[in-house]
């Protein structure tokens, strides 16, 4: 026989039954192995009797328990305390069996247990055997195991003495119907379960809603057989003959509503089947495509009627004279609203869409030849888009307009600005947070509409050393960002062999042999690196084609002065592999503010067609540090009052260290 463990039949259950039964004579026999009467906290049973029969019990039990996936337990009734636990119990609750002998039935089971299974000896007293009992068992780790099996009581002189628990865990099965449950009550489309004669056994909201009923519950009240919500009653019996050759199979049905109404299903059928492959039911999706339907019953009705050139255009085309009437409408825009095209004419503009009404207003109202609108509907509970163009004709006496749909593409739009937007969203959540002391540090950044390649980090090196860096990727999208991240994790990992990074010229080299932009999609990106000394009070600094940081300060005379930090000479990271990046220095004095930041801050178009420059931002910042109003929200503040809008064209980060 193998050691490998093994899920028993039904009858092997009943067998194990048996032998568990007997287990409860051993154990409380009195005779047990010598090792056992000394250890018998360890909880290891190892049943040997003096005679044959028991022997080979002993045997028995010592092969098939350890070896069963079945959960095994025999409680005392006096104390619920366990005499036994076979090792798939041990394993599926945490618990060892030395654990196991200082616990009681009670510390097992979960809260949400119901009352009976707190009360099982007084149960198996009147019951002795409890069948496809369900008990919710609460872990080591506190986790909900679901169980399934048969608890029964062994009497002796006619008092119950122990309990013998025989269970399987289903917590797969329960976990499996939940989702299932889940998604099949809050699906859109109808779902049903039938027997083969059309009996429904289950069904969702959604297949009640569509033949007009309030709740599942309702459908199944009243109706007694799916073949009577056919118009053609041997449609099911046609559909089951069908299904048990295919297997699966779809159609459409005209069937009847709770009201009455007749209405266009397309449905799906499903053939159920037992463990030896006979049918034993149907399951299925239906939609309701009464709306499809009367569309094309209007198109094909509608066809002959409309003039071939507005039929070719592939889209909604409509004539509409000045006074506001509909002179005329194509089977496209007939479609859209599901009306027949003739119900168009002689109807004032906006009956449907009140913003296209607006729309044909205005553009009569001026002396335009042609104008275009963006029009956003919801029809059927679906989004529409249309990109409307519109040109005057007939001595503009009247106008046609053509709407060209472009959901698909102003959808697309909006799952890259999702994209994007989950992109910055990554970004800003590696980016540091900020500081108190022993450097006051304050961040900001702001993704534009787009997503640009900005980051920034700041870290110390060691005790006295304070990296400091921001760069800016060129371009916009996903992959500056993704570019920009890659630099981040480099800088932040240090994963730059042979590289001193309190040398910001040596991290420059070794980025642009890194991350040249053939290697990059033609991306490139600036960056601005430096080391603050905090025991010298001196910053190390290099410059990669980044804008210069501001130092600013107050001299004696409570003047402000604005040094710019910018290394001569360095053009971008990742254009030439030849590129050598130098150091500079200079002294922090008491009370001084560092800004350093991308160009997205500064270069904002301004109203009269202007951009703002690098020069303006310098003053601003000497402004608000006269003012001894240095934040950055207040900074932030001035250039967004610039063009009255609080979007930047370009990312903007801007980093603010305050030094003591």
């Amino acid at each position: 026989m193998d050691d490998q463990p093994r899920s028993l039949t039904d009858p092997q259950k009943d067998g194990l039954e048996i032998i568990a039964r007997q287990a409860i004579a051993l154990l409380e026999s009195g005779v047990k192995d010598p090792e056992l009467q000394h250890s018998e906290q360890q909880f290891v049973p190892q049943i040997q009797q003096s005679n044959g029969d028991k022997n080979i019990t002993s045997r028995l039990l010592e092969t098939l328990l350890p070896q069963t996936f079945n959960l095994m337990a025999i409680v005392r009734s006096s104390d619920q305390g366990f005499l036994y636990v076979n090792p798939s119990c041990c394993e599926a609750l945490g618990y060892t069996e030395a654990e196991f002998s200082h616990l009681s039935w009670g510390n097992i089971l979960h809260p949400d247990c119901g009352e009976d299974c707190w009360q099982l000896p007084q149960l198996l007293i009147s019951k002795q055997t409890l069948e496809n009992v369900e008990l919710i068992l609460l872990t080591k780790e506190g986790d909900r195991l679901f169980c399934q099996g048969k608890i029964f009581c062994h009497w002796q002189d006619g008092n119950p003495c122990s309990i013998c628990v025989i269970l399987q865990d289903i917590t797969a099965q329960k976990k499996a119907e939940a989702k299932y449950r889940q998604i099949f009550e809050n699906a859109t489309q109808g779902l049903f379960q039938a027997t083969l004669s059309g009996g429904y056994t289950t069904v969702n909201l959604a297949l009640a809603k569509i033949y007009g009923y309030d709740s599942p519950q309702q459908f199944l009240a009243s109706v007694s057989n799916g073949a009577e919500l056919y118009v053609n009653p041997d449609h099911w019996a046609d559909c089951i003959k069908k299904l048990t050759v295919e297997g699966r199979i779809c159609c459409e049905a005209e069937v009847k509503r709770r009201d009455g109404k007749k209405i266009w299903i397309e449905e799906t059928f499903e053939l159920l089947c037992d463990l030896h492959n006979h049918p034993i039911g149907v399951e299925g999706f239906v939609d309701d495509i009464t709306s499809r339907k009367q569309a094309e019953t209007t198109l094909q009705t509608t066809r002959d009627q409309l003039q071939a050139v507005l039929d070719a255009v592939p889209g909604t085309v409509s004539l509409i004279s000045s006074n506001f009437r509909y002179l005329g409408a194509n089977r496209h825009l007939a479609a859209t609203y599901n009306l027949p095209p003739e119900e168009f004419v002689g109807r004032e503009v906006g009956f449907r869409e009140s913003k296209f009404g607006q729309f044909v207003r205005e553009f009569f109202a001026n002396q335009t030849e042609e104008a275009s609108i963006e029009i956003d509907t919801k029809v059927n509970d679906a989004f529409h888009s249309d990109m409307v163009i519109a040109k005057k004709w007939q001595g503009n006496e009247a106008a046609v307009f053509v709407g060209i749909d472009i959901t698909e593409r102003k959808r697309a739009e909006a799952a890259l600005q999702a994209e994007l937007m989950e992109a910055a969203d990554y970004v800003q959540s590696l980016l540091p947070i900020p500081a108190i002391e022993p450097v006051r540090i304050d961040s900001r950044f702001i993704p534009s509409q787009q997503l640009g390649g900005d980051c920034f980090d700041y870290y110390w090196l060691d005790d006295d050393h304070l990296a400091i860096y921001l760069l800016d990727v060129s371009g916009h999208g996903s992959r500056a960002a993704l570019l920009s991240v890659s630099v981040l994790n480099f800088l932040r990992s240090r994963f730059l062999p042979n590289t001193n990074f309190y040398e910001p010229n040596q991290v420059l080299n070794a980025l642009n042999q890194a991350f040249q932009m053939d290697r990059q999609r033609n991306m490139y990106f600036t960056i601005w690196y430096g080391v603050y000394n905090r025991s010298t009070r001196s910053l190390l600094y290099s410059c990669a084609g980044h804008p210069p940081a501001m130092l600013i300060t107050k001299n004696p005379e409570n003047l402000v002065e604005v040094k710019q930090l910018s290394t001569s000479g360095c053009i971008p990271i990742g254009m030439f592999p030849q590129a050598k990046y130098i150091n500079d220095s200079c002294q922090i004095e008491p009370a001084s503010n560092l800004y350093i930041f991308s160009d997205g801050i500064y270069e904002i178009p301004l109203p009269n067609g202007e951009i703002w420059q690098l020069d303006n931002f310098i003053q601003v910042l000497a402004d608000y540090t006269e003012k001894n109003q240095c934040s950055l929200e207040n900074i932030l503040q001035a250039v967004r009052s610039l063009n009255f809008d609080d979007a930047f064209n370009d990312d903007v980060s801007l980093l603010h260290f305050a030094f003591d």
